[in-house]
């Protein structure tokens, strides 16, 4: 899965006096340079939208509840189709929480269907000219806020360490953030300032809202891209995630600072200090993640929680920050599992109701794990 680098080890099971010994061997290192993918930022105004109609008292009252995310209800307003200044791999209203739907085409092309996105999310549309906008809440407006990739990515795949290695290795082989372009100088998204450190007591999940149909070469710049969106856009540190896993199974360091250290992410308002983050690239809202995005998050969440001596099955209890997301109001505890989705503490629908349903048996699969000799600190 690795994309550095390094030359292969070729491992060599020798037997002598009863013993298993191991020789490693290298060799010959790639001449290509592994091809990372890079990005642009542009923005363009979001134009007024047209209201369809008038909000009832219910939609009204649930929007004014729940801040504005994931409401439910009619669409009550909807832009005109939006001509980008560019080519776009994802956009998204910067510096908005609240719940927005988009549909993307190319010039004279058929529109994708709607996706819902909230938490400062872009939507990824994998090269688009065209975008229009929905709500069921309330008006649109913003800025909009494009990425555009400036090359693809390089699949990542195995190989690049020994079997023998890899089995014994205490933590997943992760995709670096110099692997998918975020160390770049030019068209990467490096943090604007040093992280913050907090303290690991549950992992939530999520999922990115975007397209379930992504190749495994493309995955890297999907990083990227949500990457830019949440620094440039939303005006984040850097990506609000610590982790993602494609549909592949490949797992993706997300927010810099160190995958065994509680470097605080964006990716929970209100718990982000005393969570772990990981983000499932796609959209789940109906379509259940593959079994390879299963066992990628389970692996990362067995190696994280044992890290930070979590039990996987156990419960913790979380003392709130606030914030208009957040359903507990600030300095009020909430009881969760240690592993739960975004949805139980925030208002939001996310990680999907496909794999939210998954939850439970995930929280066993990690449970298991974290008893193996593989993840074991």
């Amino acid at each position: 899965m690795s994309l550095r680098r390094i030359p292969k080890l070729v491992s060599l099971l020798l037997v002598a006096a009863g013993a298993f010994v191991w020789a490693v061997v290298p060799a010959p290192a790639h001449s290509a340079k592994p091809h990372r993918p890079a990005a642009v930022d542009f923005s363009g105004p979001v134009p007024p939208s047209q209201q369809l109609r008038a909000a009832s008292s219910r939609s009204v009252e649930h929007a004014a509840h729940h801040g504005g995310y994931g409401a439910e209800g009619p669409v009550l307003h909807r832009s005109a189709p939006i001509a980008a200044p560019r080519r776009f791999d994802l956009v998204g209203i910067a510096g908005t929480t609240a719940a927005f739907e988009f549909r993307s085409r190319k010039t004279g092309g058929e529109w994708s269907r709607w996706v819902e996105t909230d938490n400062g999310d872009p939507v990824y549309t994998g090269g688009s000219d065209e975008i229009q906008i929905r709500s069921r809440n309330r008006p649109i407006r913003g800025e909009l806020h494009y990425v555009r990739l400036k090359s693809g990515g390089i699949a990542p795949k195995g190989g690049g360490i020994g079997s023998v290695a890899r089995a014994s290795a205490r933590k997943p082989d992760f995709v670096t953030r110099r692997e998918w372009g975020a160390n770049q100088r030019k068209g990467g998204c490096k943090p604007r300032v040093k992280p913050a450190m907090g303290r690991v007591k549950a992992g939530v999940i999520h999922h990115t809202v975007n397209s379930n149909t992504y190749s495994e070469a493309e995955a890297p710049g999907i990083v990227l891209g949500i990457c830019r969106f949440h620094r440039n856009g939303n005006g984040w540190n850097d990506i609000g995630y610590n982790a993602l896993v494609d549909r592949f199974g490949n797992v993706y360091q997300g927010r810099a600072g160190g995958m065994a250290r509680p470097v605080i992410g964006a990716h929970a308002e209100g718990i982000n200090a005393q969570t772990t983050g990981v983000a499932a690239i796609g959209d789940f809202t109906r379509k259940k993640p593959s079994k390879q995005l299963r066992r990628g998050i389970v692996k990362f969440l067995a190696w994280r929680l044992a890290v930070a001596e979590v039990p996987a099955r156990g419960s913790t209890s979380l003392r709130s920050d606030g914030g208009s997301s957040q359903k507990t109001p600030k300095g009020q505890r909430v009881r969760v599992k240690t592993i739960f989705n975004h949805g139980t503490t925030n208002y939001t629908s996310c990680a999907g109701a496909a794999l939210n349903r998954l939850i439970p048996k995930i929280r066993r699969a990690v449970d298991r794990k974290i008893g193996s000799p593989d993840v074991t600190p």
